[in-house]
């Protein structure tokens, strides 16, 4: 009896694991075969339309470790628009393995952009060790070849002669600026002479609240960027709906790369970072207007005759918000993409007003929101 017993359990318990190898089979198989991709809800704000990018990406042409193809296959499944392959010039730790110029990993990733829809641009992050110069991504190269050199300024200058944009990189980074984030007497030369258009304000999981004021003071444009050099998944959860690589947001009148290139010139651009949002103004404001709506306001009367006020704010973005409101001192109200909250006001209010306290247009201002019940 004892042995029949214990036939069935080993029967038992081999049906449930081969049970368990078919669904795991089947989800990788799933995987393996899915070819859709994430869409990220953000609203277009009048006049624009708005791409997601990331503008600092490494591959096995510099210090990253995946394949150029696989980083816009990558980019295309988590939604993005545009990318831009930035491997160092100064830096090729796998260039005994690969016989490759500073133009391979764009042309092997040219093929996928285009099936995949993706935007591709062709950069290159010149790369020096010390701050000043630091690290500088040239994008919109026509030959990264040409822009190689061992004085940092005359690269510059010379992918500045191709139409290049130029970005200041990860300026807080501590491995180059350990003590403070500074402006160097280098960086006000390469303006002067139009030859710096645009910092990183976010890199990766840093953020940096001073090069946010350095944008709105000199008019720099604001990005924020993954500078990938593993493969994303090993860096963001994407199991987790919400989860996303730091990005820039960009604001442009049509979705090509010369829609793009004028953009970033005009510093049409937010960095979306974390729960983050970072930028000028103007452009921050709009988006989040057109992403938090405040709908009709409803009553209740309580058994005691009191009538009670209250709205709804919807959320009709992928961006979490978290706001305050003016009026009440420790108030904070946690709004999560894609949802709704009921909100509380008495009767004799004639306006609602909010400080967004995770976005910012200067390192201490913060987005203020008015709604009018």
């Amino acid at each position: 009896m004892k042995h029949k017993i214990l036939l069935i359990l080993l029967i038992f318990q081999a049906a449930l694991s081969f049970s368990q190898f078919d669904v795991n089979y089947q989800n990788n198989k799933m995987f393996l075969q899915d070819k859709t991709h994430k869409n990220i809800l953000i609203p277009d704000i009048p006049g624009f339309q708005i791409l997601k990018g990331d503008f600092h990406i490494h591959t096995v042409f510099s210090d990253g470790e995946v394949w150029p193809s696989q980083r816009v296959e990558a980019a295309w499944r988590e939604g993005l628009d545009v990318i831009a392959i930035t491997d160092h010039i100064e830096y090729r730790p796998h260039k005994k393995h690969l016989k490759a110029d500073h133009n391979s990993s764009y042309e092997l990733a040219a093929k996928k952009a285009k099936e995949k829809n993706i935007l591709l641009i062709r950069g290159a992050e010149i790369t020096k060790n010390k701050v000043p110069p630091g690290h500088l991504n040239a994008l919109f190269l026509s030959d990264v070849n040409a822009i190689e050199n061992d004085d940092a300024f005359l690269s510059v200058e010379q992918a500045v002669q191709q139409g290049a944009f130029i970005l200041w990189n990860h300026p807080g980074w501590k491995l180059q600026q350990p003590d403070t984030t500074m402006w160097w007497d280098f960086y006000s030369d390469l303006q002067e002479k139009n030859m710096l258009h645009g910092i990183e304000v976010a890199n990766s999981n840093e953020w940096y609240p001073v090069a946010l004021d350095w944008c709105v003071e000199k008019k720099l444009t604001v990005f924020g960027n993954s500078d990938i050099h593993v493969p994303i998944n090993f860096r963001y959860d994407f199991s987790d709906t919400y989860n996303h690589r730091p990005m820039t947001l960009v604001f442009v009148k049509e979705r090509s790369l010369s829609g793009i290139r004028k953009a970033l010139f005009e510093g049409n651009t937010v960095a979306w970072f974390g729960n983050t949002l970072a930028g000028k103004e103007k452009l921050l404001k709009a988006l989040i207007q057109e992403s938090v709506k405040l709908h009709i306001p409803f009553t209740q009367v309580t058994k005691k005759e009191k009538i009670l006020h209250y709205a709804e704010l919807r959320n009709y973005s992928d961006i979490h918000f978290v706001l305050k409101d003016k009026s009440k001192k420790d108030d904070e109200i946690v709004l999560p993409p894609q949802r709704s909250i009921v909100v509380f006001f008495p009767k004799e209010t004639t306006q609602l007003s909010y400080t967004i306290i995770n976005a910012f247009y200067g390192s201490q201002k913060n987005i203020e929101l008015i709604f009018k019940p």
